[in-house]
């Protein structure tokens, strides 16, 4: 309440200040206007004149408003300083002009008590307000703190939990693809010492034993390189002509097609990359793959790579995009990382990878910044 009436009598004072300055010019300018008036209509009159005008105009015409007093005179009357104000020195300074307060009561803002009243109320309202906007907000703020400290506790809980379901898929994954290669070779060694005589066996035994093995290093490679952050240390320009030529007949599949590019990026991960997809194409039953390079018409965008086999296509009860996650596959050999590393690959040289099924077979996009490729 004491804030109220302070802030009323507060503006009752500014407003006052501001009335008198207003008035003051105002009454001023009526008593200059006069002398103009009286200059003009009597232009060769003495300056005595001039002032004895003054002063009959502001104790005749004016004599409500304001009282002028001649400080030369002998015996000038004092003004009474409870009923007048000093405004001004008019004539040259020879006479001065005091307002009186009466009219200056009539004419400024006056102090209503209701007015105050009205301000204390509005001032109680105001702070009320504030006290309340001030504890809903901290009420606000340690809600909004608890649900963030419990959504980060679940966020933990969840990746901790998305961490050991993954490790037990990998775990699994990794049993189960180790398996059949390891089950394999031991069956032959086991056979080995009855037929080491037999070179047709031991020929196929060289060739199968190769076979898993490979296999077997391939899932290693790849579980490395999934288990580790991917950086391009070692670059240089590939041609993609021969490079995917070596690893299609390394894989026995033909390529119908390819773009005569290089491909600048290292080896090792290229390579990995695209014995993943070339594998991925042997396993849907491909006998043939084609590539075809589209280079961007301005800088700054992507080309891109589109790699096309004649399999039996993406399943269509999966997303493609899905496929691409770690340990996802729609076949009951692999381990479901070829296409996530295969990403990741593309990743680490500045693109990514993405899935659609041409006409026939399965199509993989790789899309690569422009400056990584330029015509053989």
């Amino acid at each position: 309440m004491a804030v109220g009436g302070m802030l009323s009598v507060l503006v009752y004072y500014v407003a006052s200040i501001s009335d008198e300055t207003k008035l003051k010019k105002t009454v001023k300018k009526e008593i200059n206007d006069a002398v103009k008036s009286f200059n003009d209509a009597a232009p060769h009159s003495a300056p005595a004149q001039t002032l004895l005008f003054l002063k009959l105009f502001c104790n005749t015409a004016m004599d409500s408003k304001v009282l002028a007093v001649d400080p030369s005179s002998e015996t000038p009357p004092p003004p009474d300083q409870a009923a007048h104000l000093f405004a001004f020195s008019a004539g040259n300074r020879q006479i001065d002009i005091y307002i009186r307060k009466a009219y200056i009561k009539e004419e400024v803002f006056d102090l209503d008590v209701p007015e105050v009243f009205v301000g204390i109320i509005v001032t109680i309202l105001v702070f009320a307000g504030l006290v309340v906007y001030s504890e809903k907000k901290r009420q606000s703020l340690v809600v909004q703190e608890q649900l963030e400290t419990r959504h980060a506790e679940l966020k933990k809980a969840y990746e901790e939990h998305e961490a050991l379901a993954l490790l037990g898929r990998m775990t699994a994954t990794l049993a189960h693809e180790l398996k059949t290669p390891v089950a394999t070779i031991s069956n032959l060694v086991q056979a080995l010492p009855s037929r080491i005589s037999d070179k047709k066996f031991t020929s196929r035994f060289v060739v199968l034993a190769r076979e898993e093995l490979n296999r077997t290093q391939q899932l290693i490679d790849n579980l490395l390189a999934y288990g580790k952050e991917i950086s391009i240390n070692n670059e240089e320009w590939i041609p993609l002509n021969s490079f995917i030529d070596e690893l299609s007949l390394k894989a026995g599949i033909t390529v119908k097609k390819c773009s005569k590019f290089e491909i600048s990026g290292d080896l090792f991960y290229l390579k990995l990359l695209f014995e993943n997809l070339i594998r991925n194409s042997v396993q849907a039953d491909s006998d043939q793959i084609s590539i075809v390079v589209q280079t961007p018409s301005s800088e700054g965008a992507y080309a891109e790579i589109f790699y096309e086999d004649n399999g039996v296509g993406l399943p269509a009860d999966v997303a493609p995009d899905e496929l691409i996650n770690p340990f996802v596959t729609s076949r009951s050999r692999g381990a479901g990382l070829g296409l996530f590393l295969a990403q990741k690959i593309a990743v680490a040289h500045g693109g990514n990878i993405s899935l659609y099924s041409p006409p026939k077979g399965a199509g993989v996009k790789i899309s690569l910044p422009q400056k990584r490729i330029r015509q053989a």
